[in-house]
């Protein structure tokens, strides 16, 4: 397969667009046309969907901005190209520049611009796990007291086990190992950058040996990825998916390298990259590029494969359930869904309706109003030609696959930096583009300036208004969590949902509980754990409606003071109890 890849024709650049709609992709003016079209439409779904979950509401509260400044700024950039431009060129000095700064950026921004903090779920449970794992513990042991009030610490997103003898989160564990191998010799944020930096090295070599014979293509591979602000900004969090895009050009490197010891560091890569978070986000991406082996009846590596991700889905699958067995004791309970993946499949196929089809495309909204800005045309200047390319094809389903899969099982993403579901097979769409790039190149000569242009251009434009995004959401949380943990008290009960906004994530504590004050649930309160709490005169923070505000400022809602009428209903119980109630508000 791989032979033919680097030589013949099967892999060459498609055949010149043709067609009514070419002017779209082949034109600069088409190409603003098309970022426009995504602004409308931006607009058009955010005033048709109600903002009433964080897609919706990051739709419209940051995406139609950065896709409106997309469009300014392709405007600007076609704006008298001329004739022509020299050849790209970037050396290994400038590529290493390149990974050095993408590090230090990822770095900066985790402080400076997320302010340090750990906002959704998924990122809070990379860094918990990661404290476990740094311990040589697999599972962190609870006291007696908290295996029955486990609920009360906020067990969301572990494993659905009632009186736990040890909990941990219910994802796979290969990411948190990450963080905690960093951990070892530095600070753990500086995994996601490491990672964000490794990826436009591995991404560079792929597209070097998918065209060897051209040095350009490379170039625009790696100015694309360094032009996605979805990159860049998860880049600076624990989720996943900065691991997930990094392993899988990596995974594709060793791939299209065709040497027997690069095949088994690819298996050696697979089974990280399954196991990081979810299993299915990497053999999603894997698929389409095993499937050429049996296209070229290369059955001794298509034996190789097919034996090797057997054996790593058969191990990641069964982890949930060995981790089930170390958490639960005698008197657990466990739910019947939600412990294995199947379980967990069933639950999501279920759980939406009517809403897939407007959440998804707020998800593709979303996904391109954070990748650079001739991301789409040069996508679509790629497929105009897929008949004639067997790699078009190829790279189209590997990004594809993702979008058609979450559609079905979960269409909904939270919180996140474009479309994150998507980032794991960024990389294929990267490599389309480039595939686009290729196709233009020859016949449009102001294709180099406007790639150049495109680059820069969005670092005085659309970046500025991405870092402030960024730095308002991540803001109005870290306040109020650091007000939290100020609390000069034993105990600080949050209330959920109804107590602000998602507030039920800002209950998180270290996993061995020595975090002083111990955050908990307040609708998980009940008497009995009430009297523990009380028995030695703890002083217990309740907070008021004014500890919430910059939450409430940030989504815009009219306070409930649902906060407020908490305090007065739960401070009696407290005290009657023994318990020394504080008020916690703003400063």
């Amino acid at each position: 397969m791989f032979e033919q890849a680097h030589s013949s024709a099967p892999f060459a650049g498609a055949a010149p667009a043709q067609g009514s709609f070419a002017f779209l992709w082949e034109t600069p003016s088409g190409m603003a046309v098309v970022f426009g079209c995504l602004c409308l439409a931006a607009y058009a779904l955010s005033a048709l969907v109600p903002d009433t979950n964080i897609t919706s509401f990051l739709l419209v509260r940051q995406d139609r901005w950065l896709l409106l400044a997309g469009f300014l700024s392709l405007l600007l950039a076609g704006f008298r190209l001329g004739a022509g431009a020299a050849p790209l060129r970037l050396g290994a000095a400038g590529l290493a520049v390149l990974a050095v700064a993408l590090l230090a950026f990822g770095y900066l921004g985790h402080y400076l611009v997320l302010h340090g903090y750990n906002l959704s779920r998924d990122e809070q449970m990379a860094d918990f796990d990661a404290a476990i794992f740094a311990k040589g513990l697999l599972a962190q042991p609870l006291p007696p007291l908290w295996q029955a009030h486990a609920d009360a610490l906020n067990t969301n997103f572990m494993l659905p086990v009632s009186r736990p003898t040890a909990w941990v989160s219910a994802y796979l564990p290969m990411n948190s190992a990450l963080r905690a191998l960093v951990g070892l010799f530095g600070d753990p944020a500086l995994t996601g950058p490491i990672l964000t930096a490794l990826g436009l090295l591995a991404l560079w070599q792929c597209a070097r040996l998918l065209w060897p014979g051209e040095r350009e293509p490379a170039i625009v591979a790696a100015l694309l990825y360094c032009g996605s602000g979805q990159i860049l900004f998860a880049g600076m969090t624990s989720y996943a998916m900065t691991a997930h895009l990094t392993l899988n050009l990596l995974w594709l490197w060793l791939f299209l390298l065709d040497r027997r010891a690069a095949d088994a560091g690819a298996l050696a890569v697979a089974f990280v990259a399954t196991g990081l978070h979810q299993p299915l986000f990497h053999p999603m991406f894997a698929a389409p590029f095993l499937f050429w082996l049996l296209r070229d009846r290369a059955w001794p590596r298509a034996a190789l494969y097919a034996a090797g991700y057997a054996a790593i889905l058969a191990f990641w699958l069964a982890w949930p359930l060995f981790m089930h067995g170390l958490v639960t004791g005698p008197a657990s309970a466990t739910d019947r869904f939600g412990t294995d993946f199947f379980s967990r499949l069933l639950m999501l196929l279920f759980s939406f309706g009517s809403e897939r089809w407007p959440a998804m495309a707020a998800n593709l909204l979303r996904f391109f109003a954070w990748q650079p800005l001739l991301l789409l045309p040069l996508i679509a200047a790629a497929l105009a030609g897929a008949r004639q390319g067997r790699l078009t094809n190829t790279l189209a389903a590997s990004a594809a696959i993702p979008v058609v899969v979450m559609l079905v099982i979960m269409p909904g993403q939270g919180y996140g930096f474009g479309y994150r579901y998507l980032q794991p097979a960024l990389g294929s769409a990267l490599l389309l583009a480039v595939q686009g790039w290729r196709s233009l190149a020859g016949r449009r000569a102001w294709l180099r300036v406007l790639t150049l242009r495109a680059a820069l251009i969005p670092l005085l434009t659309v970046l500025p208004l991405q870092l402030w995004l960024s730095h308002d959401l991540y803001a109005a949380w870290a306040k109020v969590d650091a007000r939290i943990a100020a609390a000069k008290a034993d105990f600080v009960v949050v209330g959920n949902k109804k107590g602000g906004l998602w507030v039920d994530n800002l209950v998180l504590n270290r996993p061995d509980l020595s975090n002083r004050p111990l955050r908990l649930l307040t609708d998980s309160l009940n008497d009995e754990l009430i009297a523990a709490l009380c028995r030695k005169g703890a002083i217990v923070a309740v907070p008021q409606e004014s500890l919430y505000r910059p939450i409430h400022q940030y989504f815009c809602p009219r306070p409930a003071c649902v906060a407020d009428t908490r305090f007065a209903t739960l401070a009696p119980r407290l005290e009657a109890a023994g318990c020394v109630v504080a008020p916690l508000g703003a400063r």
